[in-house]
């Protein structure tokens, strides 16, 4: 009986425990420095935000349910700073959702194939998605500065007047003089 009792508290504070651990932390917002990771892309290189630092990031969080209208963004952005070494976007694709019996490999190779119009890196476990809480169902999208502070954050679908808020803090950042100058 003892025995039984101490399982049971045991397990009762382990799951207390564990709801603890899995509560959801607040996402970061316009103003908060942005959470730094280390993702590879299709190649396996790997890209780190801090190593980012001194350009304009931008960033469309999303899972293969919503590609085309990840692309959608990334196309736009493409359009206007394709040529513009200051700023940089990549889709920070969320790969939980993919069968565990299709091997890493192919996934790469279908990413080869159809690539995305911006850098493609992979959220193999979900981390970084679940770091900014991403939305399921439509992009998050996150701008961050040159010295990595959020500026622009929103979970949408593409629409002309938010892209034209997008381009506007873009346009805005690009006008701020070099660190490195000052």
């Amino acid at each position: 009986m003892k025995l039984f009792i101490v399982i049971m508290v045991s397990v009762t504070l382990f799951g207390m425990f564990m709801a603890v651990a899995d509560e959801k932390i607040a996402p970061p917002k316009v103003g908060d420095t942005a959470p730094d990771w280390t993702l590879q892309d299709v190649e396996e290189k790997e890209h780190t935000l801090e190593k980012l630092r001194g350009k304009v990031v931008f960033l469309i969080m999303g899972n293969r349910k919503i590609r085309e209208e990840d692309d959608k963004w990334a196309e736009a952005f493409q359009k206007e700073y394709g040529e513009n070494e200051q700023v940089v976007a990549y889709i920070i694709g969320d790969l939980r959702s993919a069968p565990g019996f299709i091997p890493k490999r192919f996934i790469r190779s279908q990413l080869k194939k159809n690539p995305p119009p911006v850098k493609f890196l992979l959220d193999w476990k979900g981390a970084v998605h679940k770091q900014y809480q991403t939305e399921e169902k439509k992009p998050t999208l996150y701008l961050i500065s040159q010295e990595g502070t959020i500026v622009f954050h929103r979970k949408t679908n593409f629409k002309a007047e938010i892209h034209a808020e997008l381009k506007k803090e873009i346009d805005r950042l690009l006008a701020i003089p070099d660190m490195k100058e000052k």
